[in-house]
């Protein structure tokens, strides 16, 4: 059967509009969405397209809570896939954000901005994966420079406001500061069975539903360990 643009495009003005649908950006790509599920299954439009560039919009939208409720509700049952705050590191581009960055810093003298910084939740992400890559090693060298340049600070003193605090923020710092030295952190593991087993209790907790999504940012965010998997 020869494709005919012309039914698809006749299709796809076919598709009726949900009226609660105010965002601009879904209007204009929800009858791809649709029509891109029933052909494939899922709503992800790849990106080489106009639509799916739609799409990749829609997703920085939705991190900065600028898509409704209902809205964000239909994506969901259609199967629509969100940002994580990975995506949010390599979608953005740095520049962009770090301009960003350099006025909340003109604002509150600061870089210690929150992980869920209401005002620009891409934002909050953005430095959260900065500091999780730069422990890592996996920062770019280019963009390191640049954040040196205005004295990043590379540590978050931030709390998550949770008892299990002060005992994380030893194991933090311990952990960093054998990152950096070059240590090896699965002997250091070894050596210090209570460090361990706290770690473990961690992921206990999180493997049974008792880790609060804050804790386990907290978590994700100690160099070295794979905190999910050990045992």
């Amino acid at each position: 059967k020869i494709h005919n643009e012309g039914d698809e495009d006749e299709k796809l003005e076919s598709i009726e509009i949900p009226s609660f649908i105010k965002s601009p950006v879904l209007s204009q790509v929800y009858p791809a969405l649709v029509s891109h599920k029933e052909k494939y299954g899922n709503p992800n439009i790849p990106l080489g397209s106009t639509d799916g560039k739609r799409c990749k919009t829609l997703r920085r939208l939705h991190f900065q809570n600028k898509l409704s409720d209902d809205e964000v509700a239909l994506l969901t049952d259609m199967g629509f896939r969100f940002h994580s705050f990975e995506d949010v590191y390599y979608e953005c581009d740095f520049d962009e954000m770090l301009g960003k960055l350099m006025d909340y810093r003109a604002e509150f003298d600061t870089f210690q901005i929150p992980k869920k910084y209401e005002p620009d939740p891409e934002l909050g992400a953005w430095v959260t994966m900065l500091r999780r890559l730069y422990r890592t090693k996996d920062l770019p060298a280019n963009q390191i420079e640049k954040l040196n340049e205005v004295v990043f600070e590379w540590v978050s003193t931030r709390k998550c406001g949770s008892s299990f605090m002060s005992r994380y923020r030893e194991v933090l710092s311990k952990l960093s500061e054998a990152a950096e030295a070059g240590v090896d952190i699965s002997k250091l593991l070894i050596e210090d069975e209570e460090l361990k087993k706290w770690i473990i209790g961690q992921r206990v907790a999180y493997e049974n539903g008792n880790l609060s999504e804050s804790r386990v940012q907290c978590m994700d965010e100690i160099p070295g360990v794979n905190w999910r998997g050990i045992d």
